[in-house]
Order: C-alpha cells, then structure tokens, then sequence
C-alpha cells in the first residue's frame, strides 16, 4: 500500500487521557467571596447616599442669612444629635432666639434653670463633667443670656445681660489657661477655669440647643446659629 494513501473506511482510535486538576474549589470559600462583593458594593452605594442626604439637609437648614435653624420639639430636650470637633480653643458665632424662647415651666423654681444655645466640651471628657455654653432662661417677663460652666459635674451659671427676641447676637467663646472669655458684642466676660494639671492636647466636641434643667421644652422652641 502507498504509504501517502489515507484509508478513509477503517477507523482511527485515539486516547485522550484527562489530566487530574489541582485546584481544589472551596464552596464557602467561594460564598464567602461572593457576600462580601456584594457586601462591598452595597456599603459603597449606602455611603453615597448618606453623604448627599448630609449635603442636602445641611444646605436645606442654612438660610440666605447663613444661619441654620435648630428646633427643639415640644416635649424633647435636645434639638438633635451632632457630633463635631473644633479646630482650636475658640468659637465665634451669631446666635438668635424668636418668641418660642419664652416660656413658663410646670415648676416655678424651674424657671430659673438656665437652657443652653452654644458651647463646648473641655479637658477631653465628657460636657457633663466639664464644659462652657452660653444658655438663657426667660426670667421676670425678660429673656436672660447666661453662661453655664460644668466644673469637676458641678454646674454654676450667671445672667450676662439681657437680649431681645429676634434679634442677631455675636458671641464668642475663647478658652484661655485659666479662664474663658466670653465676649457678646463686644463686652466680656470672664468665667474662671481651673486646667487641674491638664496642659496637652484637649480634645472638645460642640454642645448644641438644649431644653432644661429638668423639665421638657413646653413647646417648639427654635435657635439660630451661625458659625
């Protein structure tokens, strides 16, 4: 037979031997990889959504004046929950109250508490152990601008002067070694602070509007600042 003559009828057998795999497939290995793509995708999405609803409210709550508006519900003490550092020692702020300012408590020896618009913690710890904000109580048919000190958890304040309903005030706050200076319009006070042997780098977070005192807001009660 010609050696280049290809017999098309007979029948040509060939063995294919299947090589073993080495790789070994983990099923919750691969579950596992699965959840957390998915799991990652999703924090990524639920985090771009918090940023743009925290961009929008925070431009919905400024007005054209740059004050954003904190409300204090009737029946609550606090006007919501904020947590942010200042940068330094120092706050310089506008603040304004409206008519909701004026109020009559349940208790009559509780309309001498003092209510709190604006300050600061100190010394790293908590506001309740030490802390100063400007507050105001509506005393003897008058709307009372004090400052509040929470020194070693216990509490003084004092009348600064007094203001009127729906107009703008400048304040600031400057915490200085051995006092804080708190200046409204110009005129200073100066409110003693004891550092107690803490000298380093504090560590304070900002104290926003809050009702009381032991009794609740009787009513709405709105605050503006502007930072």
């Amino acid at each position: 037979m010609d050696d280049n003559h290809v017999n098309t009828k007979g029948t040509i057998q060939t063995s294919f031997r299947s090589k073993p795999c080495d790789r070994k497939i983990n099923p919750e290995g691969l579950i596992y990889d699965n959840i957390k793509r998915v799991l990652d995708k999703t924090m990524k999405k639920i985090a771009i959504v918090l940023i743009l609803i925290l961009l929008s409210s925070c431009a919905k709550e400024t007005d054209d004046f740059g004050f954003r508006s904190y409300v204090i519900p009737e029946g609550a003490h606090s006007s919501g929950s904020y947590f942010n550092h200042p940068t330094n020692s120092r706050i310089d702020f506008d603040f304004m109250l409206d008519e909701s300012a004026i109020y009559t408590s349940e208790i009559p020896e509780n309309q001498h508490d003092v209510n709190k618009i604006y300050g600061f913690s100190d010394f790293g710890v908590r506001h309740q152990k030490y802390s100063i904000r400007l507050g105001w109580r509506y005393l003897n048919n008058e709307l009372e601008l004090c400052w509040l000190r929470h020194e070693e958890g216990r509490h003084t304040a004092a009348t600064i002067r007094t203001i009127e309903p729906n107009v703008a005030y400048n304040a600031t706050i400057d915490i200085k070694t051995f006092y804080y200076i708190i200046t409204i319009d110009g005129d200073t006070t100066m409110v003693r602070r004891r550092p107690e042997g803490n000298w380093g780098l504090i560590k304070r977070y900002y104290l926003y509007p809050y009702f009381g005192g032991n009794e609740y807001a009787p009513h709405d009660i709105t605050i503006k600042i502007k930072e």
